[in-house]
């Protein structure tokens, strides 16, 4: 605007000044003459400023919408015209508008990759040259105890808190070397395998590493071992045995009716042993593919309380025991298969009788609770160590294993999946010497 008041001022300071010089020229005798110049020369001037004025504003608009497109906004149009600054106009739009849509692919393409990186289960982090963090997922905030926290421009190291996985992405950022870790991480001592890469032209990203924890593959690893081992054990003693009885038979032994009749009774046993050891290993897999056909109906825990109170008596009574039945009220109704339910609570029970020294007491009651039904076995036994107590429902897992109780190792294994297979929980809580308590708990449904 201020441009166009200047040209307008000039142009009308150039017909005034030329309308002076006729009139001295004139010696003041040409009044009309003088008059209508002057008029000529305001008409000029008021054409000049409509031509030139709105040509001037179409401009600095134009300039405005440039500076738009410099501060990153791109929606800005400039109006157009037939004239040359209307062309500049058009180049203008139809340059934010093409900006506008690479910014838009740009941002979905970014809102993609972050949802990508997101969903992964595997921590990714990004730094740069010096080791700061420019990017790390939501599973990288989760791993390194960072939830709710952006975690980016900090140092590498004062995310992480350890020096093997900062000197594997520091590498790889710094060197230009790809590098595959596994470390142990944190004081739990979770298993990580690291992989961080180079990123060449990637602005601030200059290496990517990603971070998967190995932790339960190890586990299961482990327990892949434990089973071999432990199958071998529960299979090399009863195998032993059946082998030393046939060779004695095979020595002579036939000939001696009692000796031979003693022998095949040792046999018989070890083979009841291997032939149980069997049919729980193979109830407890069916259990946990979920091949087993489950039959649920509805069930009373107090009269399942009471059967098997009934159904133990005796074997408890020969233990020196006493086996009761408390709490239990009116019915507490329960949807779940009968038989298995029994069999579990018959492994606890079994347990208590095994681990419970004589004129000790075992009590099974029933508990109705706001969304479930807690069955609990207790005894005063020998109790099992605090260390002891996470592992007990591991399959083979013995905490008695010096007392020689003679069992496989799978029956609190199977309680856990029966259990688990009716969308209800076990627990166990245990002082050495002075007993333990095993709990069911099952919804109530």
């Amino acid at each position: 605007m201020r441009g166009a008041a200047v040209q307008a001022f000039a142009l009308n300071a150039a017909v005034l000044g030329i309308a002076l010089l006729v009139v001295r020229i004139t010696g003041g005798r040409a009044w009309p003459a003088w008059i209508a110049f002057a008029g000529a020369a305001l008409a000029m001037a008021l054409i000049a400023a409509f031509i030139f004025l709105p040509r001037l504003r179409r401009l600095r608009a134009a300039i405005i919408v440039a500076e738009s497109f410099a501060g990153g906004r791109f929606d800005a149009r400039a109006a157009m015209s037939d004239d040359e600054v209307g062309a500049l106009a058009s180049a203008l739009n139809a340059a934010g508008a093409a900006i506008e849509r690479v910014v838009g692919d740009l941002r979905q393409e970014r809102a993609q990759l972050e949802a990508l990186l997101n969903a992964s289960s595997d921590a990714t982090v990004a730094i740069d040259s010096d080791g700061t963090v420019v990017y790390l997922n939501e599973a990288a905030r989760q791993m390194f105890s960072l939830p709710g926290v952006d975690g980016a421009g900090r140092p590498f190291i004062e995310v992480v808190r350890d020096h093997d996985l900062n000197d594997v992405l520091v590498a790889a950022a710094r060197r230009g070397e790809r590098s595959v870790r596994v470390v142990a991480y944190g004081q739990a001592q979770r298993w990580l395998q690291a992989t961080a890469v180079p990123i060449q032209g990637g602005g601030t990203w200059a290496a990517l590493a990603v971070f998967h924890d190995l932790t339960e593959v190890r586990r299961i690893e482990g327990m892949r071992r434990d089973f071999i081992s432990n199958v071998s054990h529960e299979l090399r003693t009863p195998l032993a045995g059946i082998r030393a009885a046939a060779e004695t038979l095979q020595e002579g032994a036939l000939d001696d009716r009692q000796a031979a009749l003693e022998f095949l009774g040792h046999i018989q046993r070890e083979t009841d042993r291997m032939t149980q050891l069997v049919e729980e290993l193979l109830e407890l897999s069916r259990i946990e593919s979920g091949t087993a056909p489950m039959r649920f109906t509805q069930l009373d825990a107090a009269a399942l309380v009471s059967d098997t109170v009934k159904r133990f008596g005796q074997q408890a009574e020969r233990a020196g025991l006493t086996l009761t039945a408390a709490g239990v009220g009116g019915a507490l109704t329960v949807t779940g298969d009968g038989e298995r339910l029994e069999r579990a609570l018959g492994n606890l029970v079994a347990n208590a009788i095994k681990f419970t020294p004589a004129g000790g007491t075992i009590t099974v009651s029933a508990e109705a609770g706001d969304a479930d039904v807690a069955i609990s076995v207790c005894d005063t036994g020998i109790g099992i160590e605090p260390e002891q107590q996470a592992r007990v429902f591991e399959r083979f897992y013995k905490a008695d294993r010096g007392r020689g109780s003679g069992g496989t190792g799978l029956g609190l294994a199977i309680v856990k999946h029966i259990v688990q297979a009716h969308g209800g929980s076990v627990a166990v809580e245990s002082r050495p010497g002075r007993g333990s308590a095993f709990t069911i708990r099952l919804p109530r449904r």
